[in-house]
């Protein structure tokens, strides 16, 4: 622990069932009204943070694909009984039976989506998730912890109901914990707690029970609690290995990133998922979301595009014989744009499309594609927070795009609302054993007759042994190979298929990179620690040297050749469908 942190949490013991806690028991034995109205009336110091709160979930589950919306310590259900207008189902647990017995009773008459709730112990969430069969049932949680729940909560297990909750979220999901600010903790101790001594017991504004300089409280009732600031938070984070960005305070809409941010009463503490240690797809995006990745591909590659250029052309081209190695690495990600571009406008010549890029990165290809007059609405996915961020950034002046941090297998756009499918070297994360699910994505958002054109590597069918040296370097078993996508295609309704190849730019463009690289880092022109460059050379050089007799990468086009049973007539809007759908 941190030591300006440590009166905010603590390494958890080792046997939490031998302990016995009075604020536990005090939450057990709480009465429902005294909770209730202590929070809701709306004269009460929380009122408009409790608004805040549902607004943010319901927006979160709107642009997302989250199936299932999660609160832990769900209290009376003032948030999670509050979101019926939104058509995810919605699970509250508590470990107070009363609280549970009253939500019960309270919202079982949702009209839109279903509600349940359970007496759970937050520090056994995921035994608990398992033994209930969510985890088969839900692949993309919400998991919510509100209004200083979890400062509430006993201090030496709070480290381990944050841990539990990412564990729940897993790759494809998400917690919010918000806090009460710190910098409101005196407004809290005399327009609440002075308030609601029947609530949270009678104390003296004395350092026995109000310490204004750590911003505790502990009432002669042992009702205790903390208020945090974002700092603190961050802090607090940082001591359990998550880094944390602090945001502008009083942001209204929320950031993709791993953040905390002020607002108001409260403090929000925004976290992706924990993954599975097998998952490819989780090794991936904490690899892209690593600040010194970000600093890698906006320094060398450039804040547009990530991906495999056309060095083929750029040798070709006498005007760039002498131009410096970012230089050469940028005009043929370009080159390959243009070349990528043209493959559309051979099937869709001059008409705009609806197109849904699945693994956007910086949303440079979206962004191209509308500057030359080819989209009529887009979105653009990626389960990297900080890429989604600075897509957003980039393209806000284009009113046709959007982007989300969503997983390109489980989307939130509307089925057959899609006349086109594109990706740039994104699939090969998830391993040739997702690839169906990827394909089976593409099909369902794509119109009868729209086509899905992507770049990807894959392995060679006569690749030696060496290959696995660049494929379990990023978390695969194996690469995917030309024939082994057509196969899936064939299966699940495309046809025309097509394969335009250039390998040879493979080796070439890594090894720019890597000269670009230790060309930058003996000049100290770019900021990363140096146990990040030393894995990075080495990756690089693996990429570069073992390309030509290992890897295939060009063109992939296919088209979803007729309707099936799941398909529906083409909406005008690409966002129609429900995460729960």
């Amino acid at each position: 622990m941190a030591p300006n942190t440590s009166h905010l949490s603590a390494t958890a013991p080792q046997d939490h069932g031998a302990l016995e806690h009075d604020e536990t028991q005090l939450w057990k034995d709480l009465s429902v009204d005294s909770w209730k109205n202590s929070v809701m009336s709306k004269d009460s110091v929380f009122y408009d943070l409790y608004i805040d709160t549902r607004r943010r979930i319901i927006d979160a589950c709107l642009k997302h694909s989250y199936d299932v919306v999660v609160e832990v310590g769900c209290g009376t259900g003032e948030v999670i009984g509050h979101l019926s207008e939104l058509k995810t189902p919605r699970i509250g647990v508590d470990i107070n039976p009363d609280f549970v017995s009253h939500c019960a009773s309270q919202y079982k008459d949702s009209n839109t989506s279903s509600v349940e709730f359970f007496v759970a112990d937050a520090m056994k969430l995921d035994e608990w998730w398992t033994e209930m069969g969510f985890d088969k049932k839900y692949k993309a949680p919400l998991m919510v912890c509100p209004n200083n729940t979890i400062m509430i909560m006993p201090e030496e297990i709070r480290d381990t109901v944050i841990e539990k909750m990412r564990v729940v979220a897993g790759i494809e999901g998400r917690i919010v914990i918000t806090y009460w600010n710190g910098k409101m903790f005196a407004h809290g101790v005399m327009g609440f707690y002075r308030k609601n001594s029947d609530l949270c017991g009678t104390f003296d504004l004395t350092d026995d029970h109000v310490d204004w300089e750590a911003k505790k409280i502990e009432t002669r009732s042992s009702y205790k609690s903390e208020w945090p600031t974002a700092e603190d938070v961050s802090r607090w984070m940082s001591s359990l290995l998550i880094d944390v960005e602090i945001a502008e305070p009083e942001q209204h809409d929320t950031l993709e990133v791993d953040h905390v941010a002020e607002v108001g009463m409260g403090v929000y503490l925004w976290l992706k998922g924990i993954s599975p240690q097998d998952s490819s797809m989780g090794s991936a995006r904490d690899y892209y979301d690593d600040k010194d990745s970000q600093t890698f591909y906006r320094t060398i590659w450039g804040e547009n595009n990530t991906h495999i250029g056309r060095h083929d052309l750029v040798a070709a081209d006498p005007s760039l014989a002498n131009a410096d190695l970012r230089t050469k690495i940028r005009r043929a990600q370009e080159l390959q744009e243009e070349a990528f571009i043209n493959t559309i406008k051979s099937h869709y010549g001059d008409a705009k499309v609806r197109c849904l890029d699945m693994g956007c990165g910086y949303g440079g290809l979206l962004r191209n594609m509308d500057k030359k007059e080819m989209i009529w609405s887009a979105v653009g996915v990626d389960i990297s927070g900080e890429m989604i961020d600075a897509a957003a950034r980039l393209s806000k002046n284009n009113e046709n795009l959007a982007f989300y941090r969503e997983s390109y297998m489980n989307t939130n756009v509307s089925d057959d609302g899609m006349d086109l499918c594109v990706s740039t070297e994104a699939f090969l994360h998830v391993g040739p054993g997702n690839h169906e699910a990827v394909l089976r994505e593409a099909w369902r958002v794509l119109r009868p007759g729209g086509r899905l054109i992507f770049t990807d590597i894959v392995g060679r069918p006569d690749a030696p042994p060496e290959a696995k040296n660049l494929y379990e370097r990023i978390g695969l078993q194996s690469f995917q190979t030309i024939e082994g996508y057509f196969a899936v295609a064939k299966e699940m309704g495309f046809g025309e298929l097509t394969f335009e190849e250039n390998s040879s730019n493979i080796s070439v463009h890594y090894g720019t990179v890597l000269e670009a690289l230790e060309e930058m880092w003996a000049k100290n022109e770019i900021n990363i620690k140096e146990s990040s460059k030393n894995r990075m050379v080495d990756g690089l050089t693996k990429w570069r040297d073992l390309a030509d007799s290992c890897l295939q990468w060009g063109i992939i086009s296919m088209r979803k050749l007729e309707e099936t049973p799941l398909s529906r007539t083409p909406s005008l809007s690409v966002f129609e469908r429900s995460p729960s759908n």
